[in-house]
């Protein structure tokens, strides 16, 4: 016949009461951190499920800071474009003026000499810099993308960001040669002179067909440079639909997330006011039920 021993049923009370004691813990720190994933192996399943969520929300977070970067890239260069729409029709106005019969020689000299400001003026836009870089330079390292003569720094590799979760790189940038073409230095001339400085020259000499050309020349540069702009906005536009779609996935990402590893708080208060109420009747009872005897008090 098994007896059962005041040891014995000490230690099977007091297991039961840490058992009650330790789901009533768990609930207050489901409460309290507001997830009901303490560790791992409250829930081995949802955990892969909740590890694999976090991958893909941190996957689109990368993707926003790349984001954030080719935006402003191409904001840049779209800002500096634009300022050049200004200053190359004050070229050509000049230009125009030029080459009418009734300028003399000084009037046109003065011409030349405002070209010359407005393609410094162009330089320092052609120059324009995000984070301590030149944006027309490409990738290459220099200080800037052109120096005072015309000549280009860079490289006509464009800078370029992974936008997405494939390996497709989205170019954030255009290179010098792409935008300002022949403004600056032109290969095709005998003397490698640009747009800008044989428009100068032909208007301090007065030539007809020099000034004539310079016209054309100046034109064909004109459109490439628009183009260049329309690019630039294409390759904007493009990045700001990534990032709707980016935004999306990561929304839909949190939300799983919150539901794997969120708790429902209106059912974890009430659990937690039932466990709180049937850890103190465990102690009530135990404490009529297990009476300490005299050895209790000789130990």
């Amino acid at each position: 016949m098994n007896r059962v021993t005041p040891a014995s049923s000490r230690q099977q009370v007091t297991a039961a009461l840490q058992a009650s004691l330790a789901r009533l813990q768990a609930t207050q720190d489901q409460i309290s951190s507001g997830r009901r994933l303490g560790k791992p192996s409250d829930s081995p399943t949802d955990t892969a499920t909740a590890m694999s969520l976090r991958s893909e929300h941190q996957r689109s977070e990368q993707l926003d800071r790349a984001l954030d970067d080719g935006t402003s890239r191409l904001a840049t260069a779209d800002q500096a474009l634009s300022q050049t729409d200004t200053l190359l029709l004050r070229v050509r106005q000049l230009l125009v003026a030029g080459s009418n019969d009734t300028n003399t020689g000084s009037e046109r000299s003065a011409m030349a000499a405002e070209v010359d400001q407005l393609r410094s003026s162009l330089l320092d836009v052609a120059n324009t810099r995000y984070l301590g870089r030149p944006v027309f330079a490409g990738t290459q390292d220099t200080e800037s993308a052109y120096d005072a003569s015309g000549a280009y720094l860079g490289n006509a590799t464009p800078v370029e960001r992974r936008v997405t979760t494939g390996p497709d790189r989205v170019a954030v940038s255009v290179t010098g040669p792409e935008a300002f073409t022949t403004l600056f230095a032109d290969p095709a001339d005998p003397a490698g002179a640009g747009v800008l400085t044989r428009i100068s020259d032909a208007l301090r000499s007065g030539d007809k067909a020099a000034l004539g050309q310079a016209l054309t020349d100046l034109d064909g540069a004109s459109d490439a440079l628009r183009t260049s702009q329309s690019i630039v906005g294409a390759r904007a536009a493009r990045l700001e639909s990534v990032r709707t779609v980016s935004q999306a996935a990561q929304t839909r990402a949190e939300t799983q997330l919150s539901t794997v590893e969120g708790i429902d708080l209106a059912k974890a208060l009430t659990d937690l006011s039932v466990q709180q109420s049937a850890y103190q009747a465990a102690l009530q009872t135990t404490a009529k039920v297990i009476q300490p005897s005299i050895l209790d008090f000789l130990r």
